[in-house]
């Protein structure tokens, strides 16, 4: 029969394994949530392809030929889009502001600024 010191020092000592094994798996799963995501280039997209289709080198060049369009039509929807985007954030936050008394004012600005921020840390990770 165990002693109440003895399963005193178990306890501790399960306590103290299970917060390991739980500080890992969340280091890990935090790590796998916050890693890069790199999109791969036309070319490593037309090279797969090549190897999977067996493209032929006039293939091949058409194939990079549409990726790297598709990419340009792509830049260019997603940055008229942030523009739509800021526009009405700024629109909505100007509607805000009329609703405000000014010291509200001052703490919104403060609170949007924060905000802006916070986005701006983000963006880089949205590029990839």
């Amino acid at each position: 029969m165990l002693t109440s010191k003895r399963k005193a020092h178990l306890i501790i000592i399960a306590t103290f394994t299970l917060g390991i094994a739980v500080g890992a798996s969340g280091q890990y799963l935090l790590s796998r949530q916050s890693a890069p995501q790199r999109t791969p280039s036309p070319s490593e997209v037309a090279s797969e392809l090549t190897r999977v289709l067996k493209l032929d080198q006039i293939q091949r060049t058409q194939l990079e030929q549409i990726l790297t369009e598709h990419r340009q039509k792509y830049q260019e929807y997603k940055s008229q889009t942030q523009l739509h985007y800021t526009a009405m954030r700024d629109d909505a936050r100007k509607r805000i502001r009329a609703l405000l008394s000014v010291e509200q004012q001052a703490l919104y600005d403060q609170w949007t600024k924060e905000m802006d921020m916070k986005r701006q840390k983000k963006k880089p990770e949205e590029g990839r």
